[in-house]
């Protein structure tokens, strides 16, 4: 690589190659404007988890047996502080709640394949009909975000997720329980933002309630409807 600054003659001064001098400026100009629009030492991520493509909670496949999804245990009361920025210094912190959001993305994946799903909230009623129950710990959720590269021009996302869930019902022996986990990363151009956080925290999210509900059906706490002949309605559709 070569130098980016020659001198010349004694009395000239230095002269900076035109290209490289854009470089800087344009790496002091971002910086500049990122750090001038850091006025808090939060960061709150937005809104809720959901899944991929949709707007909430499917209702499932009428006519089939539900499962109840119970709220998570989740140490503290929210806002949660969740992770860090460490290019600001500041705390990444969520109003939501990973004991409700998990379970809420797990019956989620759960009716999108033929089940009834719900959550079912601490303290709450479980259904009459329920044919198996989930519960289970949310045991790390955590993110971090931070610039890399030698002109730290890219922001490397890391979001971690982790539960503990057990189950009972259909053929699973008593006492059954299973861990998972994941790790989600991404790239972001330029800054730290609230969505591309929220975006790696709902990757690696809902990868833990896909592999969660994988390990209920191997495990025989519920099984999903057959799928359906190629151009057959769903089973229970229509009811």
């Amino acid at each position: 690589m070569g130098k980016t600054l020659t001198r010349n003659n004694p009395g000239r001064g230095i002269t900076v190659k035109p290209i490289r001098a854009v470089q800087v400026i344009l790496t002091l100009a971002l910086s500049l404007g990122v750090s001038g629009c850091v006025t808090s030492k939060v960061l709150h991520l937005p809104g809720e988890l959901a899944r991929p493509g949709k707007g909430g909670t499917e209702q499932g496949t009428v006519g089939f047996p539900t499962v109840a999804v119970l709220d998570f245990n989740f140490a503290g009361d929210p806002p949660h502080e969740i992770g860090r920025d460490f290019n600001h210094a500041r705390a990444i912190v969520w109003k939501g709640d990973p004991g409700k959001a998990i379970p809420d993305l797990i019956a989620g994946v759960l009716n999108e394949k033929g089940l009834r799903a719900v959550r079912v909230p601490v303290g709450g009623a479980i259904p009459a009909d329920a044919v198996a129950r989930v519960w289970g710990s949310v045991d790390k959720f955590h993110v971090e975000a931070r610039k890399t590269g030698s002109l730290g021009m890219k922001v490397k996302l890391a979001a971690s997720v982790s539960v503990t869930v057990f189950g009972s019902g259909g053929n699973v022996p008593p006492g059954w329980s299973s861990s998972v986990a994941s790790d989600y990363w991404a790239e972001d151009p330029f800054f730290v933002t609230p969505d591309g956080i929220r975006d790696a925290v709902n990757g690696a999210a809902n990868a833990v309630a896909e592999e969660t509900v994988g390990k209920l059906v191997a495990a025989g706490v519920i099984s999903l409807p057959p799928e359906p002949s190629e151009g057959q309605p769903p089973a229970g559709a229509g009811r």
